[in-house]
C-alpha cells in the first residue's frame, strides 16, 4: 500500500499540470457568425482592370455581439452567388475588413443568408 501512494501522487500531480497548461493553450470558446449582429459601415466596388466584369468588393464593418470578435471568415461560390461565412471567438476584436474578389459570372455576394451586393444594384 505505501508503494502505490507515491505513484498516485505523481499520476495526479501530471494530471494538474496537464489540466492548467490546457487552461492556457489556446482552449478558446468559438461559433458561427449570426449575420444579425454584423454591422456593414462601409463597401467599396473596385473594378477589375485585368478582367472585364471582375470586381473587388472591399467591406469593413464591426460585429456588435457583446464580448465575440471575428476569428476568420471563408467564401464560397456556388453558381452565381459567393456566400461568406465566418467563425467568431470570445473576447476578439469585432471590427473587420475583409475584400471578396467577384468573378465575372457571380451576381450576388451574401453573408450566410443577408444579401450585401448584387451586380444589379
Amino acid at each position: 500500500m505505501s508503494n502505490t501512494n507515491p505513484i498516485r501522487k505523481t499520476i495526479l500531480t501530471v494530471i494538474a499540470v496537464f489540466l492548467i497548461v490546457a487552461s492556457f493553450a489556446g482552449c478558446e470558446t468559438t461559433k458561427e457568425i449570426n449575420e444579425d449582429y454584423l454591422v456593414v459601415s462601409s463597401m467599396a466596388v473596385i473594378p477589375n482592370e485585368e478582367e472585364r466584369g471582375a470586381l473587388t468588393l472591399k467591406i469593413e464593418g464591426d460585429y456588435a455581439e457583446s464580448a465575440w470578435g471575428i476569428r476568420s471568415i471563408e467564401q464560397e461560390t456556388t453558381g452565381n452567388t459567393i456566400v461568406l461565412t465566418g467563425t467568431l471567438v470570445s473576447e476578439g476584436q469585432g471590427a473587420f475588413e475583409y475584400e471578396v474578389e467577384i468573378p465575372p459570372h457571380v451576381d450576388v455576394v451574401k453573408f450566410n443568408k443577408r444579401v450585401l451586393w448584387t451586380r444589379k444594384q
